[in-house]
């Protein structure tokens, strides 16, 4: 179900379903990140959801758990995301050790990638105008470092129309050396409540 006009980024809370006929496939960013071919067969059939649990701390600073969960066997995987662009360690059973930082951005051609240097076009490309803060800043930008594998991952999330409904999207662009594969990912509303 497409996400109604009162789920913003500043409330993402509730439980949200990767739409498979409508994201792009995951092998070619998987395969990159080193993820061997059975699991990514393995995930290419599974249903993943999310529980997405968005608050707010005594400084102001937006904190993001996202419970993901996944049919097929695989084991479900619990990520903090804090929006201020801090480092934080993650451990993850299918991508290892990882650091990640996470802020909200702007998509402009201001807008500056985690490794440096502006935000890669397709990255900014094909979003809705949704202003959930005051300060013009429009989506949530996610970089990841894998060290151990040796790649990076930009993630922007934000609202699209996607077969002109309004989705929840999130598109990523992993690196390793001259390498890269990116992936759009739209999602499911599926309600505050399971």
């Amino acid at each position: 179900m497409a996400a109604p006009t009162e789920i913003t980024l500043r409330d993402l809370n509730g439980y949200w379903v990767m739409s498979k006929s409508l994201s792009d496939p995951l092998d070619p960013v998987l395969a990159l990140q080193g993820i061997n071919w059975l699991i990514r067969k393995v995930v290419s059939l599974a249903t993943i959801t999310m529980r997405v649990i968005e608050t707010e701390d005594a400084t102001g600073t937006i904190h993001i758990r996202v419970e993901q969960t996944a049919t097929g066997g695989i084991k479900g995987e619990t990520e903090e995301r804090k929006l201020d662009w801090s480092f934080v360690p993650h451990v993850s059973g299918v991508f290892g050790e990882m650091n990640n930082r996470t802020r909200w951005t702007s998509i402009g051609t201001e807008a500056e990638s985690g490794g440096g240097g502006p935000l890669q076009p397709w990255l900014t490309e094909g979003w809705l105008d949704e202003k959930p803060l005051e300060d013009q800043k429009t989506h949530v930008q996610n970089w990841v470092v894998n060290e151990k594998s040796g790649w990076t991952a930009e993630q922007i999330w934000g609202f699209a129309m996607v077969d002109g409904k309004r989705y929840h999207v999130r598109k990523f662009l992993v690196k390793k050396g001259d390498e890269e594969a990116r992936a759009r990912m739209v999602y499911d509303w599926k309600g505050v409540e399971k």
